[in-house]
């Protein structure tokens, strides 16, 4: 295995020590960027709603009390593998000790505060959005990283769709504008990844990250 190549590796991140057994096997990563599932974190999603514990509020696993099976069954296997792949993802951060490393998940995820309160992992969060890269969605996002990395952040000055989203009563239905392509969504790339996104984020790690007045750990 020679430094620098690329390789394809299948792992279960629900799995730390499965997951690391494998990854030891290759030469040290300088650079980690990782793209954890976003179920269960993002609004959008079922498992992320209040309906699905029996617990009163939102259960986010670090707030009042956090028992694993308080979950509707429906949404239970879900919100315990986005559990399981966060806390991976950043063990393996952790373990490896790589010289810069990047957490992509949209910006409404609790997956940042979830790895921060029961890892300890510590980052600079970096603003983006996929419209700014190439994509025909807007999906504004945050690049969690310890190389304070300043990214594209660019707003659409036409309007892609018009999105109507309603709640449960009428009194509550409100029109907001959103910049969706939904032929793209019907091609199921929302969890794709511009390519552009990862050219920038690894281009500045190859520069070294971005200066700061507040070193990781300060605040």
């Amino acid at each position: 295995m020679k430094a620098g190549a690329i390789y394809e590796v299948n792992i279960n991140l629900a799995n730390f020590y499965t997951a690391v057994k494998v990854l030891e096997k290759y030469p040290k990563p300088k650079y980690i960027v990782a793209s954890p599932p976003c179920e269960s974190w993002v609004k959008s999603n079922s498992a992320h709603k209040a309906k699905f514990t029996n617990e009163k509020g939102l259960n986010l696993h670090w707030k009042t009390k956090w028992v694993p099976f308080d979950f509707t069954p429906q949404w239970k296997a879900v919100r315990m593998n986005g559990v399981k792949c966060a806390i991976t993802t950043a063990m393996i951060i952790q373990h490896f000790k790589p010289k810069f490393w990047a957490i992509e998940n949209p910006r409404s995820s609790l997956i940042f505060s979830y790895i921060a309160e029961h890892t300890g992992l510590v980052g600079y969060n970096s603003l983006c959005n996929y419209f700014s890269y190439g994509f025909t969605v807007l999906k504004n996002t945050i690049i969690f990283n310890n190389a304070n990395l300043i990214l594209k952040n660019e707003q659409p000055k036409y309007l892609i769709n018009q999105v109507w989203r309603s709640s449960k009563t009428a009194a509550e239905k409100r029109r907001k504008n959103d910049y969706v392509d939904f032929e793209f969504l019907k091609k199921k790339n929302r969890s794709l990844v511009p390519v552009g996104l990862y050219k920038d984020i690894i281009g500045q790690f190859e520069k070294g990250g971005q200066e700061t007045l507040f070193p990781l750990g300060v605040i």
